[in-house]
């Protein structure tokens, strides 16, 4: 959902102009978080506590800004981060108009899954359509369409008359997306022409978050350097980060192979940018105690599920 592809070129021209009326002068794309610009929770919500279970990943509708957690046999997505202060609280909605978000507890959230440090999805996490409805990403196996040579899959359902979208999202001025209607198991969908998009919700961070993901962007990045240069064969698959807050001074990088060894890289920030620090050690003696449970597990603590052995522990 990250890419468009040649499957939107190929299927365009499938859809009418039908449901395009009323269209905006153009789509407005929303930067949606729980959050005002000064970081706090918008007055407009209401928190309900659920209490405590486990984020795991950050990979979400939203993109990699927010996290995938669970609590029993419940998930919620995507979760942010309780505001730029170190929390092990998220705050998870199921889509930007709800006007209650669920504040969960993760123990630990800054150690695993730790920042997050990409940036956002392609695919808008939900729309708004001129005709109304509202639509959000599908999640977990897709349905299909088969038309002649074309496979159409299914990336949103609607909030009503049976409506889902399409992947064939066309940017422009005005945004459009082919349509499809349900009408029975047996039947399947009903290509139904073309939607246009008054608004394209993506997951967004208040300036204060958005600069500390930056960082942490950045501190993979020179981690992948440092590790590459002591060994240009390793191989960084997956990337945890963890960073010093609120002040992000300090930075350790954790990458799992895909055959499970890992590479560590300590960093610092001199002058705005990210230096090996690895002239540190043994870290658990020469830096603070503060920048140690901020960075390192305790002895005991358990580990993420795809952490590799050998991190450091203080």
């Amino acid at each position: 959902m990250r890419r468009i592809g040649l499957l939107a070129l190929l299927v365009a021209g499938a859809f009418t102009a039908g449901g395009a009326v009323g269209a905006p002068a153009t789509t407005e794309v929303v930067r949606w978080s729980p959050f005002d610009a000064a970081g706090r929770v918008k007055t407009t919500l209401t928190v309900h506590r659920v209490g405590t279970g486990s984020c795991v990943d950050t990979y979400t509708t939203v993109g990699d800004i927010a996290y995938r957690c669970g609590r029993a046999n419940y998930l919620y997505f995507p979760c942010w981060r309780d505001g730029p202060a170190r929390t092990d609280v998220v705050l998870c909605t199921h889509d930007p108009w709800s006007k209650t978000v669920s504040a969960l507890r993760s123990p630990n959230l800054l150690l695993y899954p730790a920042m997050t440090y990409l940036d956002d999805a392609y695919s808008p996490w939900a729309v708004e359509l001129t005709s109304g409805e509202r639509c959000t990403l599908v999640q977990g196996a897709h349905d299909s369409i088969r038309r002649g040579k074309h496979r159409y899959t299914v990336d949103y359902s609607c909030d009503r008359g049976n409506l889902a979208l399409v992947r064939n999202l066309r940017r422009g001025r005005v945004w459009r997306i082919g349509a499809a209607r349900y009408v029975n198991l047996r039947v399947g969908y009903k290509l139904i022409g073309d939607r246009a998009i008054r608004r394209a919700f993506f997951g967004g961070l208040p300036t204060t978050m958005e600069r500390q993901r930056t960082l942490a962007a950045a501190a993979v990045a020179a981690a992948k350097r440092v590790i590459h240069h002591a060994e240009p064969r390793a191989h960084l698959d997956l990337a945890w980060v963890r960073l010093t807050l609120p002040d992000p001074r300090w930075a350790y990088v954790i990458f799992s192979s895909v055959d499970g060894k890992g590479s560590f890289a300590l960093l610092r920030r001199d002058h705005g940018d990210w230096v090996d620090a690895s002239a540190s050690r043994p870290y658990c003696k020469r830096l603070p105690l503060a920048i140690q449970r901020q960075l390192f597990l305790r002895p005991g603590m358990s580990k993420g599920p795809l952490a590799p052995p050998g991190e450091q522990r203080c």
